[in-house]
């Protein structure tokens, strides 16, 4: 598993659950689910994974701390980007 460091504002501390805990596994949980959905390349895999960190911590920020929202909410973008994108996420 890779955590991602992000600067911290000033009401956050390094120790923060959330971020080193809970949207961590809600990526590879997320990330899971979506490779079970379909076979996929590698490259498709890996761009998942990079769409998926900055959407979940994306939504980190924005106040969202329910591992089972965060799950959801980044499978249901992945789905958005593939409908937009005519069913591809990698390059």
């Amino acid at each position: 598993m890779t955590l991602v460091r992000r600067p911290k504002s000033a009401q956050q501390t390094i120790t923060d659950p959330v971020e080193l805990v809970i949207a961590p596994a809600a990526i590879e949980r997320a990330l899971h689910v979506y490779e079970q959905l379909q076979p996929r390349d590698t490259s498709v895999i890996l761009q998942a994974r990079k769409v998926l960190t900055q959407h979940i911590f994306g939504m980190v920020d924005q106040g969202e701390q329910d591992e089972q929202k965060l799950i959801e909410g980044g499978l249901a973008h992945l789905k958005a980007i593939e409908r937009d994108r005519g069913n591809k996420i990698g390059p």
